[in-house]
């Protein structure tokens, strides 16, 4: 027979669901372990029945919610990380007035209404509403009200920016930021007056349709940036192009230490690869990592590795 202790570390595999249909039934030894385990994660669906499950919502420490129409929050005292697909406006007023989630450390809302709720709870997000918070994932954010300071707040991830004022409102509201992702679905044009230099961002992934102009305002502002990650389409010359990348990082960023990119390119693959060695000289970030791969149609995918 198995020791409690083995079985305890094994448990820690199962979700509070698996744990309560398959293991809690069986008999008083397997009920006194589910019941003793003190971090729980739990996927809630709307189509699933909650018996027995519900016993194990105190303890539930993870929490994924996907279009799921009635939740009572103060059985789930326990939460550190949420992640919500698909909430409903008077749901995103429940979040952001629950104080049953004051003790958030992690939050993933995807698939959210743009109305005056959702907007409401990102002046929340980022005006220290939640004062554990240190990871943020948003699929966009809506800066139709004043936001304060987050200060705990350490990465956030917005899955479509669509305004410059956002990117500026977000360095000035974390001031202790680390890491921001970001994917650009539309061109903007970003402002020339961000004058803020945020100290402590460190890593910045950029992703999608966005100008020169714009990555160099983008990257004047981060000075202490050690990792940067691209990902989007070239239409310069590729040399001109690179370039212009390794000018910028010597102008903005003396701690660069790392950049990855994923570039889509119309032009010869074979021409290509015979300036490749140049590419590779124009910056110590660019030497020996960057690789060329041929696509159909005339396009040309350089990486680095």
């Amino acid at each position: 027979m198995l020791p409690n202790e083995l079985l305890l570390n094994i448990c820690q595999y199962f979700s509070a669901r698996e744990l309560y249909r398959a293991l809690y039934p069986l008999n008083y030894r397997f009920r006194s372990i589910v019941d003793s385990m003190p971090s729980l994660h739990l996927t809630m669906t709307n189509n699933e029945c909650h018996t027995p499950v519900w016993l194990a919502y105190p303890r539930v420490f993870k929490l994924s919610i996907e279009q799921v129409k009635h939740i009572d929050f103060r059985q789930f005292s326990s939460i550190r990380s949420l992640k919500w697909i698909s909430p409903s406006d008077a749901q995103m007023r429940q979040i952001h007035s629950s104080i049953y989630l004051f003790h958030l450390c992690q939050l993933s809302i995807y698939n959210m209404p743009n109305t005056t709720a959702t907007a409401y709870l990102h002046q929340c997000i980022f005006s220290n509403g939640f004062p554990h918070l240190r990871k943020c994932i948003l699929d966009h954010v809506n800066t139709k009200f004043l936001w304060a300071q987050s200060p705990s707040l350490r990465a956030v991830s917005i899955g479509n920016l669509n305004d410059s004022l956002v990117f500026e409102r977000i360095l000035l509201s974390c001031p202790n930021l680390t890491r921001l992702d970001f994917r650009v679905i539309r061109r903007i044009v970003t402002s020339s007056s961000l004058t803020h230099q945020h100290i402590n961002l460190k890593r910045l992934y950029l992703m999608g349709n966005i100008s020169l102009q714009s990555v160099d305002i983008i990257l004047a502002c981060l000075p202490c940036l050690v990792y940067l990650n691209v990902k989007w389409t070239v239409r310069e010359h590729l040399i001109t192009y690179f370039q212009h990348l390794s000018n910028t990082f010597n102008v903005y960023l003396p701690y660069l230490h790392r950049f990855d990119c994923e570039f889509l390119y119309n032009g010869h693959y074979e021409d290509l690869i015979k300036i490749k060695s140049t590419l590779e000289q124009l910056h110590p970030c660019f030497t020996h990592h960057l690789q060329i791969t041929k696509l159909s149609y005339g396009r040309v995918r350089i990486y680095t590795t």
